[in-house]
């Protein structure tokens, strides 16, 4: 008899195990999900850094910057803030965007065959395996998306705004910080109906003239419609090498700060 009940007690405990062992497991596997993605992220740090003493470091930080905020005036990085708002709509747009970028090189999601962005992967002759590139892209992800949750910010429409515009939106990158131009993009010191037939190096928009004329007729809004949308606008909507900046990537007080920025550099 005592061992009838001790069996039906043991029974019991053991269902009333399973029942709180299943009715937390969701808990548990999220606890277990965030120390993985920690850890990935941890990992990713270490691949992104430029710490000559981290065997695993790739490097990115020599381009992006330590933080990945990117270069300016001031630093000799010369890639893009990776905390954008844009980056993060481009992976709105194409969930394997940053990955595609980091694997195979910028050339694939930009279509430009001059793009700084080189390839990673060993796939295709790159130093990263395929878990060091997913701990990068994740580390990437993580800073678009935390910048997309960040408050529109609006700035007053002065030179030294639309400066700082210049370098967060990623513009130095292709640009230059003193406008000079580069692999990636045109020298644009000297904006004007000379300069914009002028693309050293670049496929010059099917356009062109109706560029010339709404420059002569207003500088302000040619700059507008070509940094909105440069393909839409002026290349019958093919590829121009000058990515679209909508709204969602730069707000119109930004846009505005911006513009006067460029025209300043110009005597306009």
């Amino acid at each position: 008899m005592r061992l009838k009940t001790l069996g039906v007690i043991l029974v019991a405990a053991l269902s009333i195990f399973t029942l709180l062992y299943w009715v937390t497991d969701n808990a548990r596997r999220e606890v277990i999900g965030e120390e993985v993605d920690e850890e990935l992220l941890a990992y990713g740090e270490v691949i992104f850094s430029a710490d000559p003493a981290e065997p695993a470091a790739a490097g990115c930080a020599n381009c992006h910057g330590a933080d990945g905020t990117g270069g300016g005036e001031d630093s000799p990085a010369i890639g893009p803030n990776l905390h954008s708002r844009g980056l993060a709509d481009k992976l709105r747009a194409n969930g394997n965007y940053v990955h595609l970028a980091v694997s195979y090189g910028g050339v694939v999601v930009s279509g430009n065959v001059d793009s700084a962005m080189p390839a990673w992967s060993y796939e295709v002759g790159g130093p990263l395996n395929e878990q060091q590139i997913e701990a990068v892209v994740a580390l990437v992800e993580s800073w678009a998306e935390e910048a997309a949750a960040e408050p529109v910010e609006e700035v007053e429409d002065t030179v030294e705004a639309g400066a700082e515009v210049y370098t967060a939106a990623g513009c130095v990158s292709c640009h230059g910080p003193e406008l000079e131009g580069g692999t990636a993009g045109p020298n644009i010191q000297g904006i004007g109906s000379d300069v914009i037939t002028e693309f050293e190096n670049f496929p010059t928009p099917s356009g062109v003239d109706q560029m010339i004329a709404d420059y002569e007729e207003d500088p302000r809004m040619f700059l507008e419609q070509w940094i909105r949308d440069s393909s839409g606008n002026y290349n019958d909507g093919e590829a121009t090498g000058m990515p679209p900046h909508p709204e969602g990537r730069l707000n119109e007080s930004q846009l505005t700060a911006l513009i006067t920025f460029l025209l300043d550099q110009t005597g306009e």
